[in-house]
């Protein structure tokens, strides 16, 4: 995976330029090119779980801060899981609340202005609501954070505790990636990085996974926070080689159209699409990597009740 600062750092030095004034350049053409992949399908890689919880006698709750799209609504309540229908447009929704109805059964959901509503109104306060959502994405601009060591990892019996030793770790890692330097020495880390789920001190914060590595009891190991695009791994350094081809083109240099055809394109005037580009719309625009999508129903199975036996 790349950081924000490794990407900003590749750019640097694929213009043959680190200083800060085109590195500032650098941050603006990169999140444009973000932006512009992730909003141009709905992509897989772009859903989260997110759980909100009923409250009493209230139909509209607020979604996530990072909710751009609702893709599915299910509610739990007892030990039922209800699945609403989305009702299609606002004049329906009117429709259902020409009279107040309450019920912690959910039968509609509605999404509008920024907010979730049940049909009918919750009874109930607490049951869970997940949401699966298509996220949205933030600008990439937080420099990685190295301060201080890991002294623990505690991933038995579910917990995905990190400890750390003279961090100043904040509610806003929240969301970015650690990864524990991978070097022999034992009580170090496996190199690989981890989504943080929550940062409950300075020095103690949870992991979305659990810890795959052996765990750390009495370490004093190097570690890496970083803010990580929302793109698949392997096209982590596309919008470094969007933002270098701008920057060559402008300078007239022939690596400018060498770069932007590597990253290609989503297929101008209706074309197919090009680079790179065309690697992430064929290996992600399914969640799976399987051909064949089985909704689990069998509409060619005879009825046994219409058919004559001779």
């Amino acid at each position: 995976m790349k950081s924000y600062t490794t990407l900003r750092n590749l750019y640097g030095s694929l213009t043959n330029d680190t200083g800060n004034t085109n590195l500032t350049l650098g941050d603006q053409l990169m999140n444009d090119d973000y932006r512009a992949i992730v909003s141009v399908k709905d992509w897989a890689f772009l859903e989260r779980l997110r759980i909100l919880k009923t409250k009493a006698a209230t139909q509209f709750i607020n979604l996530p801060y990072d909710c751009d799209q609702v893709r599915s609504v299910s509610v739990i309540f007892g030990s039922t899981t209800y699945t609403p229908r989305l009702s299609p447009s606002k004049a329906h929704w009117d429709k259902l609340n020409y009279s107040t109805y309450t019920s912690d059964v959910p039968e509609w959901y509605f999404v509008y202005s920024g907010q979730l509503g049940l049909w009918p109104t919750p009874i109930t306060a607490g049951n869970t609501i997940n949401v699966n959502q298509k996220s949205r994405v933030i600008d990439l601009s937080v420099a990685d954070y190295a301060t201080g060591t890991i002294v623990s990892t505690v991933t038995t019996a579910g917990v995905t505790t990190v400890t750390g030793d003279s961090t100043v770790w904040t509610a806003q890692m929240v969301g970015r990636y650690i990864r524990i330097t991978y070097i022999d020495t034992a009580n170090t880390g496996d190199g690989l990085w981890y989504e943080i789920a929550g940062v409950t001190s300075n020095t103690i914060m949870t992991l979305v996974r659990a810890y795959g590595g052996t765990a750390i009891t009495a370490g004093t190991a190097a570690y890496t926070i970083g803010q990580m695009p929302l793109l698949p791994e392997a096209y982590h350094d596309m919008p470094p080689l969007h933002a270098a081809g701008l920057y060559w083109s402008k300078e007239n240099d022939n690596r400018g159209p060498a770069f932007l055809a590597q990253h290609g394109s989503f297929g101008d005037g209706g074309g197919l699409p090009t680079g790179r580009i065309a690697d992430l719309v064929k290996n992600w625009s399914s969640p799976t990597t399987s051909f064949v999508i089985d909704d689990g129903e069998r509409e060619n199975t005879i009825n046994p009740n219409l058919v004559i036996s001779l």
